[in-house]
């Protein structure tokens, strides 16, 4: 298990990274390959680029269920 305040730690790394977060609209979203390229604010958000697309997706990390396959808790 991970805390969610942990998130920006493993992220910041530059590793790839797998996760799962929870959309606006309540789909769960699951990314397999991804890379976190900046943090905003407090770090309460984060953008992430998939590959092999390349798209950057905007994050909360209170909305991520699970990192590099372990749950993530509040």
């Amino acid at each position: 298990m991970i805390h969610s305040s942990k998130i920006s730690e493993v992220a910041k790394l530059k590793k790839h990274i797998s996760l799962r977060w929870v959309a606006e609209k309540g789909e769960i979203i699951k990314v397999d390959d991804a890379v976190c390229t900046s943090f905003h604010g407090e770090g309460t958000t984060f953008n992430i680029m998939i590959f092999p697309s390349k798209e950057i997706r905007k994050v909360n990390r209170y909305t991520v269920i699970e990192l590099n396959g372990e749950e993530v808790v509040l």
